[in-house]
């Protein structure tokens, strides 16, 4: 998930679409289950037996799933091999895309380094560096007025990230004259640091980067000595590709397609089993389950695997501005899901209130209460995920969420378990998001729940002849 609910990231003028396909008839049809039974499909084994290959993925490959690496290719390469073995057509939508490849990114404070993260699509320093005394914001003051960088011309300032954002924050310590930003997410994990996206290029004038917490003031501490730092960030935009991996049935309904997936890259900086490994591995045992029964579906299920989500929705975006009018118009639905398996775990069921997506939400609360499993509905945008794309042209969207690096509440603590006033997922967008930092029954149950709702929209035409004709307040 990215890490905020955010502009879209650039993607090329053209565009070139690719498919492969390949076609394997099930040896005989069978009666589709109950959604019950396919959600009992959906077994702690096998979301585990899936993401450890995802794990192992990232192991060998640089130690992540990055979006712009063999990880996410060889990550592709497992979910389409499993699907193809179940008989399914798959296919690859190619997507051009513009990257931001960093080449150097250093900070050395006292002469000691200290690990730094350029914000992508930002300017780059001189190629020697630059060096300079850091500044501090004055106490109590929040670095989203201009009259909080008095005297930082010529210096680089540190600051946490406050509420106004880091592009204001930026725009203010560039229009005192700063030389460069390092800022730092509060976080009660402070020595995570977590590498940020300038959405609007063109507002950003000076380089930036980011620092963990602990780092972060322990410069402001040595700022008031006097301390000079070198840093050192270069980057550039450079073309590329990603892809998207579909899925789907044999049978349903071609004009009520019911579609459901997540995003299968990762950040760069770890192997992002839960965010969003978790609901990849979920899609992928969801179509597994149904193989068998998939020439008897009433409606179309297309399972889809995005690419380039965590550079801000980049697949899923070009997906929908390419479609037709009329291939939108055949989409009744999209599912979605993030962070299946935070350890502080939530569960989030996303409802707009009013529409299709109100009436996905009432049916995962359905399942959910006979469970007996607590939820809070929250709206779709709480999330920034791929989800989002598909609202503007209204076709209804609705899923579950774990919860990110929010702080969970004494009121959440009292509903979900767990600690108040930690983040549901600590290892978000870190090294640490590894199998063995799921909590596997919040996983397990999440991925469930998408299961059987999934299972019956796939069945069902009233369901979602219901999501399509509900009105919107």
């Amino acid at each position: 998930m990215n890490i905020a609910t955010l502009r879209r990231a650039t993607l090329a003028s053209l565009a070139v679409l690719t498919l492969t396909v390949t076609v394997t008839t099930p040896a005989r049809a069978a009666a589709v289950p109950s959604a019950d039974r396919l959600a009992a499909g959906v077994t702690t084994g096998a979301l585990l037996d899936h993401l450890r290959a995802l794990q192992s993925v990232a192991d060998r490959s640089g130690g992540d799933r990055g979006y712009d690496g063999v990880g996410f290719t060889r990550s592709v390469d497992y979910v389409e091999g499993r699907l193809r073995a179940a008989g399914y057509r798959v296919t690859r939508q190619t997507v051009p895309y513009t990257d931001f490849a960093v080449s150097t990114e250093t900070l050395t404070a006292g002469g000691a380094p200290v690990p730094v993260l350029m914000t992508r699509f930002t300017p780059s320093t001189p190629a020697q560096g630059l060096t300079a005394p850091v500044a501090a914001l004055p106490a109590g003051s929040t670095g989203c007025a201009a009259g909080d960088y008095l005297g930082v011309t010529g210096r680089i300032v540190v600051l946490p990230r406050a509420a106004c954002g880091y592009t204001a924050q930026q725009q203010a310590a560039a229009a005192a004259g700063a030389a460069a930003v390092l800022i730092y997410y509060p976080t009660p994990k402070p020595d995570n640091n977590y590498r940020f996206l300038a959405y609007t290029p063109d507002d950003f004038t000076i380089p930036m980067a980011s620092v963990s917490q602990r780092d972060g003031e322990n410069l402001i501490k040595r700022s008031t000595a006097g301390l000079r730092v070198h840093l050192t960030l270069r980057g550039a935009g450079t073309p590329r590709t990603t892809t998207n991996l579909f899925a789907e049935t044999s049978g349903g309904d071609p004009d009520n397609v019911v579609m459901a997936g997540g995003h299968l890259d990762a950040v760069t900086e770890g192997p992002g089993i839960n965010d969003n490994g978790s609901t990849s591995a979920a899609t992928l045992q969801t179509a597994l389950a149904l193989a068998p029964y998939q020439a008897q579906v009433t409606n179309k299920v297309r399972f889809a695997w995005w690419g380039a989500e965590e550079l801000v929705d980049v697949g899923s975006a070009y997906y929908v501005t390419h479609l037709s009018d009329a291939e939108r118009a055949r989409i009744a639905l999209l599912l979605n899901g993030e962070l299946l398996g935070s350890p502080n775990s939530g569960r989030f069921v996303w409802d707009q209130g009013s529409g299709g997506s109100h009436v996905i939400a009432d049916l995962f609360a359905g399942y959910l209460d006979r469970q007996k499993l607590r939820y809070q509905r929250t709206s779709p945008d709480s999330v920034g995920s791929d989800h989002l794309e598909f609202l503007p042209v209204g076709i209804p969207v609705g899923g579950i969420d774990g919860g990110n690096l929010g702080l969970k509440t004494p009121e959440q603590q009292a509903l979900f378990g767990g600690r108040a006033g930690q983040m549901f997922d600590p290892c978000y967008h870190q090294p640490c998001d590894r199998v063995e930092n799921l909590d596997t029954s919040a996983l397990t149950t999440n991925a469930r729940a998408m299961a059987w709702v999934l299972a019956r929209l796939a069945t069902s035409a009233d369901d979602v002849r219901a999501v399509r004709t509900a009105p919107a307040s």
